[in-house]
């Protein structure tokens, strides 16, 4: 959980080395100025304005990346090459988040199993909910799909005899 560092930007290879790494949040200030906290965590929050092309390079095994609530105001066509295995990305309330469609071309690396984008909206936490609930946030368990709807193996039929 990197929210809350007062990033700025993110470089390329920002996570080199951290192979097993399944969520990983960069989200910048989400408390509402009602709310007694804001003004310290306003000069806390993230501020995240450029991610390098490659930051994500390597995080083959990343479920989650949260980055909502930040300044983003454009991503390369390649910054999500690597994460073939994301299911959940929030990339709402940046100014970025406004200009994309769910259909271009640079969710293309993840539009097999990445079955919540959110980009104007957030839709819940069902998955880190999940992974609570089942105290599984620490296994290496990754299944197609939402949680609870698992795709198990089919078994092969019974041969009659």
């Amino acid at each position: 959980n990197l929210e809350f560092n007062n990033l700025k930007s993110i470089p390329a290879y920002a996570f080199r080395g951290l192979f097993k790494l399944k969520v990983l949040w960069l989200t910048g200030n989400h408390y509402s100025r009602d709310e007694a906290e804001f003004k310290r965590m306003q000069q806390a929050g993230n501020t995240i304005k450029s991610i390098s092309n490659e930051a994500f390079a390597g995080l083959a095994n990343l479920q989650v990346l949260l980055m909502h609530h930040n300044k983003i105001d454009a991503l390369g066509d390649g910054v999500f090459q690597d994460l073939a295995k994301l299911k959940v990305l929030k990339l709402l309330d940046n100014p970025v988040a406004t200009k994309l469609k769910k259909q271009d071309k640079i969710f293309d690396p993840i539009r097999a199993h990445c079955y919540q984008l959110d980009l104007r909206s957030d839709s819940g936490d069902a998955l880190e909910d999940y992974w609570e609930h089942t105290r599984s946030y620490l296994t290496d368990e990754w299944f197609q799909g939402p949680p609870g709807k698992k795709k198990r193996r089919k078994q092969p039929p019974k041969q009659d005899l």
